[in-house]
């Protein structure tokens, strides 16, 4: 036997895995952004390191505010690029090399998102548990409603018939008697 406790305390714990879904959805998205920020970052160090070898290594470089600058770099010895090290320090570095760091971040960065992709996984497959095992103790409940409800249903008189009330929409369930998740 279902009681509708049991069935609310079901319904919580459903809402609860949908947030946490949720929450790491975010999190996948932000990692995901954060690893194409570093590949595009790896990209242009690694343009300009093979552009020194031929001494022609530029770039526009913008500042902020719609200002971009024009750099040229001289000579064939590499540039060097301030990076963060951790915990905000930094350091400086030749483009080469402030590239491999970047290329190890951004693989730390595509594990921590495949991990995030598994704990999602793990998760919608529980959350799909709980909705059917939702659905199939509402409709318990419904059915051992029903044979009471019926027998006292009123029935209707004259006055009634005559006179057609307005419906009122109970708030809430779009789905009439129905239970739903947010009952």
């Amino acid at each position: 036997m279902v009681d509708r406790s049991e069935l609310q305390q079901k319904a919580r714990l459903v809402e609860s895995h949908r947030q946490h879904l949720d929450e790491l959805q975010k999190r996948m998205e932000d990692v995901s952004a954060v690893v194409s920020e570093h590949q595009i970052t790896n990209e242009i160090l690694t343009r300009l390191s093979d552009m020194t070898d031929k001494g022609e290594a530029g770039a526009h470089v913008t500042i902020g505010s719609g200002v971009t600058l024009q750099y040229k770099h001289q000579g064939k010895d590499q540039g060097t690029a301030l990076i963060d090290l951790g915990s905000g320090v930094f350091g400086e570095r030749k483009w080469s090399e402030a590239a491999e760091i970047i290329e190890k971040r951004k693989d730390d960065f595509i594990q921590l998102h495949e991990s995030l992709l598994k704990q999602a996984g793990s998760i919608e497959e529980r959350l799909g548990k709980l909705a059917t095992e939702f659905n199939a103790a509402a409709e318990k409940l419904q059915t051992q409603n029903q044979p009471n409800t019926e027998p006292q249903a009123p029935e209707p008189s004259s006055k009634t018939e005559s006179e057609p009330k307005p419906q009122s929409r109970r708030r809430g369930s779009m789905f009439g008697g129905e239970l739903t998740l947010d009952d």
